[in-house]
């Protein structure tokens, strides 16, 4: 807290609007979101109290408004970000008719995993379908995006979708799944699977595209790393991603 709500003096005998009347002017704005905050929890500390007999100490609703205007003002931040980073290299649409598929991984050295993410967009922006799958997995980075492409074909293929592209931001991938390179290894076996996969495609196409303009799905693979089981949202996508799906269509919107 800051001194402009610590030396905060109750006005006498005033209202509930006067009160806060007098906050506004007094306290700085950061304070006063605060205080609104407190006070939310001191009316839910009382509601705890009355109808379940459970009473809520003083730091335990201090501690849960300063973490609930925290998450708030991280939002509002990720939203901003999110358009900066839209306006640098926008996403680009399909044509009409065609759906985008874009996939992600993300690793976390600590948690010794991968996060996966792939969502499936329109001509509009509009999200179709995305799905975040945490992998606990000792693989390379290529193995891990593969799995992230695949992730989003068998997407497409669940959502009954027909002609699809494909875009990772790992270049070498999608090169090597467009030239149908050959490779001796972890990810031949999963190049196989991915053909077989896309046999059922009327058309389909890999492509690359710089990380700067995949956010949504790059956002997606670092929400699974905190997931312990496969989330998957059949016509939407989490809300702590609608910030980047919004920014892309304001981009398009844009040209």
């Amino acid at each position: 807290m800051c001194d402009s709500l610590i030396h905060f003096k109750l006005p006498a005998q005033c209202t509930f609007k006067e009160f806060l009347l007098s906050a506004n002017d007094a306290l700085s704005s950061e304070d006063l979101e605060f205080l609104c905050i407190l006070l939310w929890r001191i009316w839910f500390r009382r509601n705890k109290w009355i109808h379940e007999k459970v009473w809520l100490d003083d730091e335990s609703c201090f501690s849960w408004a300063r973490q609930h205007l925290a998450d708030f003002v991280g939002a509002n931040c990720r939203k901003k970000d999110a358009l900066k980073q839209a306006a640098a290299s926008p996403w680009q649409a399909p044509e009409i008719g065609v759906v985008k598929i874009n996939s992600d991984a993300a690793w976390c050295s600590k948690k010794k995993k991968f996060g996966l993410g792939a969502v499936i967009r329109d001509y509009t922006g509009n999200v179709l379908g995305s799905v975040a799958t945490p992998i606990p997995s000792l693989v390379s980075v290529a193995v891990a995006e593969s799995w992230a492409l695949e992730r989003g074909v068998l997407l497409a293929k669940q959502l009954g979708y027909s002609a699809v592209i494909f875009e990772s931001d790992c270049l070498g991938v999608t090169k090597d799944l467009e030239s149908r390179t050959l490779h001796d290894s972890d990810l031949s076996y999963v190049f196989d699977s991915i053909y077989e996969s896309c046999n059922d495609f009327y058309m389909y196409k890999f492509s690359y595209t710089p990380r700067i303009a995949n956010q949504v799905a790059h956002n997606l693979a670092r929400l699974a790393l905190s997931l312990e089981n496969e989330q998957l949202w059949s016509s939407g996508i989490s809300e702590r991603i609608i910030p980047f799906v919004s920014a892309d269509i304001q981009q398009l919107s844009s040209y």
